[in-house]
């Protein structure tokens, strides 16, 4: 079983402004919920008991909403992100007195999921016996450019991941969402990395020097989850 997760709650939500302005990205609202409570909600249904959430931008009102995590029947801890350098930043900043030697989810926390959705994963992770499990999406290419893109083979083992790959990279319809369960390994790969040309540390490049090291990787194609978008949210602020 999972038990451990990290959550992704940093961002500044430039794309979200001015809704993000006073309000960090995960407190924003669907039909009166927090995402960050649709978040937490998927993860205590997947069977995660601990969750650390890694916080920046207007982290107190995150730390208030969320406190101990008891709500939701999870022990919550935080980890501030000094500085907003992408995702493999965000889990670095994770302590190691957090990390156990057991495998972890990684989530971001601007999703909008059903409560089984989750469940799914770690179900896939479970019976496929993988040591990295991502959930993946089919997107328009033209999407791709901003996400990410993975190269599955007829089994759906994972072959190559790249983060906001060029139109030339572009090896498949299919992105990873931020939904990845990862070996304990996955944290000694991390400070091996370099920032990407946009300065970001990607947690992607991570998984793919894994994959590359013979990692089983599997990517389970799920529906795209809800994500916020300004037009989203100017449809569904006043739901």
């Amino acid at each position: 079983m999972i038990k451990s997760a990290v959550l992704l709650a940093a961002g500044r939500g430039k794309r979200q402004r001015p809704f993000t302005d006073e309000t960090p990205k995960p407190l924003l609202e669907v039909n009166g919920r927090a995402t960050l409570d649709y978040v937490l909600t998927a993860v205590a249904k997947a069977g995660i008991e601990r969750a650390c959430i890694v916080t920046h931008y207007l982290e107190q009102k995150i730390f208030a909403y969320v406190g101990n995590g008891s709500k939701w029947n999870l022990d919550i801890t935080f980890a501030h992100q000094n500085e907003l350098n992408g995702n493999g930043g965000a889990l670095m900043s994770v302590s190691h007195e957090w990390i156990r030697a057991e495998p972890v989810m990684v989530v971001a926390t601007d999703y909008i999921l059903e409560e089984h959705y989750l469940i799914d994963l770690v179900e896939a992770h479970e019976n496929y016996q993988t040591d990295i499990t991502l959930s993946i999406k089919q997107c328009p290419v033209e999407e791709l450019t901003s996400r990410s893109c993975v190269d599955v083979d007829a089994k759906w083992r994972v072959r190559r991941i790249i983060e906001k790959p060029t139109r030339a990279e572009i090896m498949s319809p299919y992105a990873a969402s931020v939904l990845f369960i990862l070996p304990y390994e996955f944290w000694e790969y991390l400070p091996k990395l370099n920032p990407s040309a946009r300065g970001e540390i990607e947690m992607q490049s991570a998984v793919q020097l894994m994959i590359e090291a013979g990692f089983r990787t599997f990517g389970l194609l799920q529906s795209a989850p809800r994500e916020w978008t300004g037009e989203f949210i100017e449809k569904t602020e006043n739901v």
